[in-house]
C-alpha cells in the first residue's frame, strides 16, 4: 500500500486501502497510449504501484473508448498477482461509472482527466465468471497523458 502522491497519475481507494498508481515511460514507450480508429480514440492505461518498476502486482489497468470526446465504453482491471491472469478484480460483472472532466489532444499526446467510481467484481480463474458479491469498491481520480501509437 502506498499513500497518495501528488505526482501519481491515478490516485484513489480500492476497498478500504488508498493507492497511488504511476504511468511508466521509457523513451517513446509509455503505459498510457491511444490509437485513432475512425472517429474513435481507444485509450489503454496501466498504472503501477511502484514509480520505477514495471510490476503487474496491484497494477490498475483501464481501457477507454471515446467518440467526439464522449466516453462510449470503459473497462477497469486491478491485478492481484504478478501477471495479468486471474485472480483479479474487473469491471466486467461489476458496476463502474467513468466521468471525464478534460480531454485534449495536442499532437501525439492526449491529456485525459477523470474519475472512476463503482464496484469491481472478483474473478478467481479464467474459466469462472466474475463475482459481484465478492467485489470491492473503487474510487480513483486520474490525470494521464497518453501517447499516440503509430504503425
Amino acid at each position: 500500500m502506498v499513500s497518495a502522491d501528488e505526482t501519481a497519475d491515478m490516485v484513489g481507494t480500492l476497498g478500504e486501502d488508498e493507492y497511488a498508481w504511476f504511468v511508466l515511460r521509457q523513451g517513446d514507450d509509455s503505459n498510457a497510449s491511444f490509437m485513432e480508429l475512425g472517429d474513435q480514440l481507444k485509450i489503454e492505461v496501466t498504472g503501477f504501484i511502484d514509480p520505477v518498476e514495471w510490476d503487474a502486482q496491484q497494477a490498475l489497468a483501464m481501457s477507454l473508448t471515446l467518440e467526439n470526446e464522449k466516453l462510449m465504453e470503459a473497462s477497469v482491471v486491478q491485478f492481484m498477482g504478478e501477471t495479468a491472469m486471474p485472480p483479479l478484480y474487473t469491471s466486467e460483472g461489476g458496476d463502474i461509472t467513468v466521468t471525464l472532466s478534460h480531454v485534449e489532444q495536442t499532437g501525439r499526446d492526449l491529456h485525459v482527466v477523470g474519475h472512476i467510481e463503482g464496484q469491481l467484481a472478483l474473478q478467481h480463474t479464467l474459466e469462472s465468471p466474475p463475482s459481484a458479491s465478492e467485489g470491492v469498491p473503487l474510487s480513483v481520480r486520474f490525470d494521464i497523458t497518453a501517447q499516440k501509437v503509430e504503425f
